[in-house]
């Protein structure tokens, strides 16, 4: 089957809605337990795109299978900032559309001028850690509990 990475679209909503559900309800990789409502994923979507965020998604013939993120931050004086958040379905993992999907939205985020992307990993998820590694990432920190 071939998976596309590519820029989401507001159309794309529903499917990255559902994409961040399955991801959610895991319970080991977001700081959520479910995706939000549909119409508050789709508010999200048009932040990132009236900023020009990146938000790319792996569309495997229609169905979205993962997402990466960077979010601006507005505060004054974070605004060179951007925060990762990223996550696969299940079937998908391990196929390195992960590295992917976050090379697409760390060259958009370097081409919109961020200068420092950031990110929060739990800690007994290796092959996060390893990817971000790889990607150039450092651990700056632990959080407990």
């Amino acid at each position: 089957m071939t998976v596309a990475i590519r820029p989401i679209r507001l159309s794309d909503a529903a499917g990255h809605n559902a994409c961040v559900d399955v991801v959610a309800r895991e319970r080991r990789y977001l700081g959520m337990i479910q995706a939000p409502a549909v119409a508050d994923s789709t508010k999200f979507i048009e932040i990132i795109l009236n900023n020009d965020w990146p938000l790319f998604v792996a569309d495997a013939e229609n169905t979205i299978v993962g997402w990466c993120d960077i979010g601006g931050m507005a505060k004054p004086g974070t605004t060179h900032c951007g925060v990762l958040g990223m996550g696969l379905l299940p079937a998908w993992r391990g196929q390195g559309l992960g590295r992917k999907l976050a090379e697409a939205a760390l060259a958009k985020a370097t081409a919109i001028g961020l200068e420092r992307v950031q990110l929060d990993v739990y800690a007994d998820n290796a092959p996060a850690i390893a990817l971000y590694e790889k990607l150039g990432f450092v651990r700056e920190g632990i959080r407990r509990r």
